[in-house]
């Protein structure tokens, strides 16, 4: 996945990220993961293995953009998700519980 792709993917991603090299290595190593990663309803019961992905590798950048993270932590968190993926290839799996909902269920009333 390019950084384009994933800026698109993921809109929420922070103007001030689009040319950091790190979001590049990020989308890269986990595209996997990013691929299937979406945003839960406000409203989930129980998540699916895309939600958990998006929780784990793009919420700490939604975060940031609201103002509750330093950059400098992002980043390192960033670098540090990057680093444990590259060290043992089967690492993303271990950010999805296991027992995991096979797809997203949403409460009563959810739309």
């Amino acid at each position: 996945m390019t950084i384009q792709e994933l800026v698109v993917r993921f809109p929420e991603i922070p103007e001030d990220l689009h040319n950091e090299e790190i979001l590049s290595q990020f989308a890269v190593v986990f595209e996997g993961p990013l691929s299937i990663a979406q945003k839960p309803s406000a409203c989930s019961t129980e998540h699916d293995a895309g939600n958990h992905y998006y929780m784990k590798l793009i919420n700490p950048m939604g975060i940031y953009r609201l103002g509750l993270m330093k950059r400098e932590m992002l980043l390192s968190q960033l670098a540090e998700l990057i680093e444990k993926q590259e060290a043992d290839p089967n690492y993303a799996e271990t950010l999805v519980p296991s027992g995991v909902a096979a797809s997203e269920i949403r409460g009563p009333g959810c739309g």
